[in-house]
């Protein structure tokens, strides 16, 4: 039987995570007992986190015209309800337990708790979300982009590089509004790999579990480097977009240089519980750049964010 430890690094955003991260969240878990026949997650209710199975057996079950199906069978080691940590979308199936069943629960709580100490979480997820969208991308068909936003105008930006609209992400008590079920959302990564990853980490922003860090996301074509560097800051790079993360309650500026002609773009999430008392928002621009051009954002704390050309 495996560990808890190694159960949990069995899911494919954990795997790569330092084993001391594991084991704190491993710590986090809630044993769960099912009996025979109980559900471990009903249709039409809110998912309560990820539950993965150490023990026993379940059947995943939904309403094909008033008829019970069987589309899947989970055994030990399997789990459920990855995307439900930041979703709080209604189920869409029962899963019920086929004999006395043992579960570990990682809890919505819990997992932000996780994100807000250990923030390269979140950016493993999005790597592991983009590469599911992009397996299933021949088997699923077009979906609908996400719902525009309201807008406002960040100030001071750069010339020829317009700010773009600036979504507000409320939520007035850190559970309201929906977050996007990025899954359901997409079914193509094909030039959507920016556009995925904002409305990835918009969501954890509306659901507040990055509380403590702001994030750039940037469009090719550009190398990024952040100027304040500190063993918190973290760099990345999703299907060529480059990401960066660092302490909200510091000044941040990203040096920008460009490798080619073409669209540019940056995004920049600032949370709640810094700067002046706003609501979480994300600042975007969009313009062109030239091949050897050099940028700068400067991310000043409690400040507008701002854009120039060196």
């Amino acid at each position: 039987m495996l560990t808890d430890v190694e159960l949990i690094r069995k899911l494919d955003f954990f795997e790569p995570l330092d084993p001391k991260i594991i084991k704190k969240i491993a710590k986090m878990c809630i044993v769960r007992e099912f009996a025979s026949g109980d559900y471990i997650v009903k249709q039409g209710e809110a998912g309560l986190g990820l539950y993965f199975i150490t023990r026993g057996r379940a059947k995943v079950e939904i309403d094909r015209d008033g008829t019970r199906v069987a589309v899947a069978e989970l055994r030990g080691g399997d789990f459920l309800g990855d995307m439900a940590m930041i979703d709080d979308k209604a189920r869409s199936a029962d899963v019920v337990c086929e004999e006395e069943t043992s579960c570990l629960l990682l809890t919505r709580d819990s997992f932000s708790k996780l994100l807000n100490k250990y923030p390269q979480i979140a950016i493993q997820m999005a790597k592991s979300l983009v590469a599911r969208i992009r397996a299933t991308n021949q088997r699923v068909g077009p979906a609908p982009r996400p719902p525009q936003t309201s807008v406002a105008t960040p100030a001071d930006s750069a010339p020829g590089l317009q700010p773009a609209v600036e979504p507000v992400v409320t939520s007035s008590n850190g559970s309201s509004g929906t977050a996007f079920n990025i899954l359901e959302m997409y079914s193509s990564t094909k030039d959507k790999a920016k556009e995925i990853l904002v409305d990835w980490f918009s969501s954890l922003y509306l659901l507040k579990s990055m509380t403590r860090f702001s994030m750039a996301i940037v469009g090719c074509p550009v190398e990024v480097q952040p100027e304040n560097r500190r063993p918190e800051v973290l760099e990345s790079r999703i299907d060529g977009v480059r990401l960066a993360l660092f302490p909200a309650c510091g000044n941040q500026v990203l040096r920008m240089d460009a490798f080619g002609d073409g669209p540019f773009s940056a995004t920049v999430f600032r949370p709640s519980s810094h700067g002046r008392g706003r609501e979480t928002s994300v600042v975007c621009f969009e313009g062109s750049v030239r091949k050897n051009e050099t940028l700068r954002l400067h991310i000043p704390a409690g400040k507008d964010t701002w854009l120039e050309r060196a």
